[in-house]
């Protein structure tokens, strides 16, 4: 009888290059969007005011303007910081499931052992 082949794992499925466009335009856009709304609120906010109250106004927009360019790119980094870990994983896990493919069940069960001890004590 025939030896069957081990089964091969499936690719993860990643997004497109038009996807990432079409999400970064997205982004940009309600960016955009927000900036432009505090613009106009700003604008209206500095015709309509006595000329005591205009430097308040001008202080807080330019605070919703650096929370939203902070959160925007702050987001960005994280995004792209937990993409590359999760590779990594991914890279690793398939690292591991090829060594335990190969070794020895005696082996496979003292490293199983092992791993579960190991994890018990943390």
């Amino acid at each position: 009888m025939a030896e069957r082949a081990p089964a091969k794992r499936e690719p993860a499925v990643e997004r497109s290059g038009f996807v990432d466009l079409l999400a970064a335009c997205g982004a940009i856009l309600v960016v955009g969007l927000g900036l432009a709304f505090v613009f106009v609120i700003a604008l209206v906010s500095l015709g309509t005011l006595p000329d005591e109250q205009k430097a308040a106004v001008v202080t807080a927009a330019f605070t919703v303007l650096g929370t939203i360019v902070g959160a925007y790119f702050g987001v960005k980094v994280g995004s792209a910081g937990k993409e590359r870990a999760e590779s990594a994983r991914d890279a690793e896990s398939v690292k591991v499931q090829e060594l335990a493919a190969r070794v020895d069940p005696g082996t496979a069960v003292d490293a199983l052992d092992s791993a579960h001890r190991r994890l018990e004590r943390s």
